[in-house]
């Protein structure tokens, strides 16, 4: 049996390159409350790498921790929100001390992930409202955010990530631009899978989009395009290419 092969519209910059997860250094505090850069821990003989789960555990500053309890309660108060999970994790490195060359110098680099499901009936205005408050309540480039809005009547999931955006504010206006496209894109006809990232400048034209279509005809193809054109992602370079090898 023959398969219609699956189309992929991809927008995509080189800019999103820069959008992996972020790190915080010299943000650790051990369980007695001293400094990372306790002796013991902070310099090794060279060769050596960091223990990756020291006793005791190095934990994030307490402010920045707090500031990330905060905006999460803030999340699951909001109207349209189903579920909320975060999820916290240290990597450590060593890397050479210059002024003490027989030291290696340890770093812990914390990042949290946020994952957020709506409600299926939620409206873009709501599934907005989400990376704005937690930029409220965030000052911190090691949080990335997972906004997920399920299938529902007349229109397919969407997800959206926010990675590293969260030192700044983040308009209203801007998100909801964000989830009014993604919500005009999950009703199309044809459209079977939505993904989106936006990056740490919040500029939508350099994250990335991902739309998968059931159909690599050019009439069908063209409709996809026509409505992107009409989103917050309109400006974003088109890359991919469709079922019949052409290029967009």
């Amino acid at each position: 049996m023959l398969r219609r092969a699956t189309t992929v519209l991809a927008l995509l910059c080189a800019a999103a390159l820069l959008t992996g997860c972020s790190t915080i250094e010299q943000l650790a505090r051990d369980a007695t409350g001293r400094g990372s850069a306790e002796p013991a821990e902070a310099c090794l003989p060279r060769g050596a790498e960091p223990d990756p789960s020291p006793t005791p555990a190095p934990t994030l500053d307490p402010h920045v921790a707090g500031e990330v309890r905060d905006a999460v309660a803030a999340v699951r108060k909001l109207a349209g929100v189903d579920t909320v999970r975060e999820s916290m994790s240290d990597s450590r490195t060593a890397s050479d001390d210059p002024d003490r060359p027989d030291c290696r110098v340890v770093s812990n680099h914390f990042s949290s992930q946020v994952d957020v499901v709506m409600e299926a009936a939620a409206t873009p205005a709501q599934a907005a409202a989400v990376p704005t408050t937690m930029a409220q309540h965030l000052a911190w480039t090691g949080v990335s955010l997972a906004l997920t809005v399920p299938a529902g009547p007349g229109h397919i999931e969407t997800t959206v990530h926010y990675s590293g955006t969260f030192d700044q504010t983040i308009p209203i206006e801007t998100s909801t631009d964000v989830a009014e496209g993604l919500a005009r894109l999950a009703a199309t006809p044809h459209v079977t899978s939505i993904e989106a990232s936006i990056p740490y400048t919040m500029r939508v034209d350099y994250g990335s989009l991902t739309v998968l279509v059931d159909g690599g005809d050019a009439a069908t193809l063209d409709a996809v395009r026509a409505v992107i054109g009409t989103t917050a992602f309109a400006d974003t370079t088109l890359h991919g290419s469709f079922s019949n090898g052409a290029k967009p």
